[in-house]
């Protein structure tokens, strides 16, 4: 795939005033929530390296290993996060493990290696997805866009649940072998506390003498022996979070949604004209059609995606003209028409360049244009709810029943196997309401 991103980033146009996903002037509030929230999660991925560490602890040249690897396998670097992380696997060691005088096997094994192994996969995310964290909330001037921060955090999370998950199931061994939660997670929080505070950057000579005592009294024990072959065949991860192709798949995961509420939309409108007047209604979705792909070539994805919305609704047994209700009810969905017009050309887009049809670097700036076409119409639409639900609107229902159909939007081959159903479906919806739309309004 073809991509102008590096390290999760777009790299920068400075003929552009925006790009995506970087953006300016950032709320310096939200941004220290969101420093908070990473020191948290900071504490709570040490946390897990402490417990593997405690769950290793029958044979020290095991958990050993495996905190090096962990530590020296991303980065020779002295990045904030794993020089954290060193000193939580140093003060643990010292502190906790190292006086019991646990055995050394020579190439031996823990008999919760397994264990330990399975969780290396979030293990390796989790610290490489954390120092992206730590390495964006730490830059002046341009910050990551909020958007993508949150739900990076979010999935984050969900990263370091599994990892918590997997470690918790051996609850009993962990207790056993002297593993206090209360004990050790006050003494982490203070080393992540001031990951952020510009005053808590020491000399490069400080740090590199901090760092060499460290090594020397952890690591002392393994020096100039064989890493176990287990531990050695650890493969390297490249975590989605924040990666290459995260700020894309992000804003498809948003295309969907929003495609999902475009079609609440249209749905609700329609019900809410379904019973005064079943033409009026039909002729709302047909103007909508028009407007949609009078200016393409290729035809409308979203539009093609809404024929479902009105396929589902179906005429009721007598249709019917109410003049005073129809004239009450077209006049209020008629203000709606220029954004739902919008929304749809500006949604056609996005489509068109998440498919590779164009640069998307400007991806926010439709998002946006969007959201606020949506909202207009979502509040406009507000007095026609209970209406609509009378006439048999469930958004619930039809939410999930559209999910799917959404998501179709970026599946492989999708384009020409959606084109013989689009034909069938306006044929049908041609043929079945021909007599309704022999008149005009």
């Amino acid at each position: 795939m073809d991509s102008k991103f590096t390290s999760g980033a777009i790299r920068r146009d400075r003929r552009l005033v925006r790009y995506y996903p970087f953006t300016t002037g950032s709320s310096s509030a939200v941004k220290e929530e969101m420093k908070k929230e990473v020191i948290q999660l900071g504490v709570k991925l040490s946390l897990s390296v402490v417990e593997s560490m405690f769950l290793l602890c029958d044979d020290i040249g095991t958990m050993l290993f495996f905190c090096y690897r962990l530590w020296r396998g991303y980065n020779p670097r002295p990045y904030p996060v794993l020089e954290r992380l060193l000193r939580v696997m140093h003060c643990v060691y010292l502190r906790d493990i190292k006086p019991k005088k646990g055995v050394f096997k020579n190439n031996g094994q823990s008999v919760q290696w397994r264990l330990i192994s399975a969780t290396w996969e979030d293990f390796s995310n989790g610290v490489m997805v954390m120092h992206k964290l730590v390495r964006i909330l730490r830059k002046k001037g341009w910050s990551y866009d909020d958007r993508l921060l949150f739900s990076a955090i979010e999935k984050y999370k969900q990263v370091l649940k599994r990892l918590d998950d997997k470690l918790r199931s051996k609850k009993n061994v962990l207790e056993k072998n002297g593993f206090m939660r209360e004990s050790i997670e006050p003494n982490i929080y203070g080393l992540w506390k001031s990951i952020f505070d510009e005053e808590a950057k020491e000399t490069k000579h400080t740090l590199k003498e901090i760092r060499n005592s460290i090594i020397s009294g952890i690591f002392e024990p393994i020096a100039g022996k064989p890493i176990h072959r287990k531990i050695r065949a650890l493969p390297s991860h490249t975590p989605y979070i924040l990666g290459i192709d995260f700020p894309k798949q992000e804003l498809k995961e948003e295309v969907v949604k929003l495609g999902i509420e475009l079609s609440l939309l249209v749905a609700q409108s329609m019900f809410f004209m379904r019973d005064a007047d079943y033409r009026s209604m039909l002729w709302f979705y047909f103007k909508l059609w028009i407007d949609a792909t009078k200016d393409s070539d290729r035809g409308s994805p979203v539009a093609e995606r809404l024929l479902y919305v009105n396929y589902a609704i179906k005429p009721k047994d007598k249709a019917f003209e109410n003049d005073d209700a129809r004239w009450v009810q077209w006049k209020l969905i008629k203000t709606t028409m220029k954004d739902f017009a919008a929304g749809i050309r500006d949604l056609d887009r996005l489509v068109s360049i998440l498919r590779g049809e164009g640069s998307y670097s400007d991806g926010r700036e439709f998002t946006s244009r969007i959201e606020e076409a949506l909202k207009r119409i979502d509040d406009k639409l507000r007095c026609t709810k209970s209406n609509s639900e009378v006439n048999g609107f469930a958004r619930e229902v039809m939410e999930s029943n559209i999910l799917e159909l959404w998501k179709s939007l970026f599946y492989k081959d999708a384009k020409e196997a959606w084109k013989p159903r689009v034909m069938r479906r306006i044929v049908s919806l041609t043929d079945m309401y021909k007599p309704l739309l022999d008149k005009t309004l």
